[in-house]
């Protein structure tokens, strides 16, 4: 089986799955520091590689999971809200420039503001199955843009974000069982372990609940700016070549 890793992967999936993961590498470490160092060390590159495998496809699906729920209570997904009229992330021209491009290009509907006044749903709905198009030009013409890298970042944010729980339980099993340790030999070893831990408990409780859900929208809006004004430069030197070559 060949197993593809990009730069999406490495820092939407994997680097949550690190950080996920660090209270019990740091619990194994310190209290049974002679039992892994037994083992083997190209069995434990092995096994240690499909543990990372399986919880990054986990925090995948615990990002995925919560999406939806994010998305609500900012009022929608981000692509949508800063095209639709009602939203003022960005100005009313720009959005225009938008809106026209789209019909240029794609030859695909956009409402206008007495549509969406009228039936928001369905004016939200078609800028999503707009943006479906506008996701595959961005892909395709602009790899490596700005969106690419935001994108990243959303996809870092958001499945911390969503496993942000399990964070919480792991961090706090590996610090009972490392007291558990510590109580009965007391090394230094060990000691350590159980203050990083304790380090480590008071950053995933910090972190996670006052930081990550302002962020996590940050980036979501950021990724959604750079995807639009990366489509409307594709489209418009799509569109003045165009009308060059007649």
């Amino acid at each position: 089986m060949k197993f593809h890793v990009d730069s999406y992967d490495l820092k939407a999936r994997y680097t949550p799955a690190l950080i996920v993961s660090l209270p019990i590498l740091i619990m194994l470490w310190t209290c049974f520091y002679h039992e892994t160092e037994t083992i083997s060390k190209i069995v434990g590159g092995i096994l240690s590689a499909a543990i990372l495998y399986f919880i990054s496809m986990l925090i995948r699906a615990l990002g995925k999971k919560v999406e939806q729920g994010l998305w609500e209570s900012w009022g929608g997904a981000p692509s949508t809200q800063i095209v639709l009229w009602k939203n003022d992330k960005i100005g009313d021209s720009l959005k225009q420039k938008y809106h026209e491009i789209v019909r240029q290009d794609l030859d695909l509907p956009m409402p206008t503001k007495e549509e969406e006044q009228a039936d928001p749903e369905k004016a939200a709905k078609q800028i999503e199955d707009v943006f479906k198009r506008v996701k595959g030009v961005i892909r395709k013409y602009d790899q490596k843009g700005l969106w690419s890298i935001a994108n990243a970042e959303y996809g870092f944010s958001r499945n911390l974000y969503g496993s942000r729980q399990l964070y919480l339980i792991l961090s706090i099993s590996c610090l009972i069982i490392s007291s558990a340790f510590l109580w009965k030999q007391f090394p230094n070893l060990v000691l350590v372990g159980f203050i990083i831990l304790c380090l480590n408990l008071a950053g995933c409780i910090f972190f996670s609940w006052f930081l990550l859900p302002d962020y996590t929208k940050q980036v979501g809006f950021r990724y959604a700016d750079h995807s639009w004004e990366s489509y409307y430069n594709i489209a418009e030197e799509k569109i003045q070549k165009k009308q060059e070559g007649e």
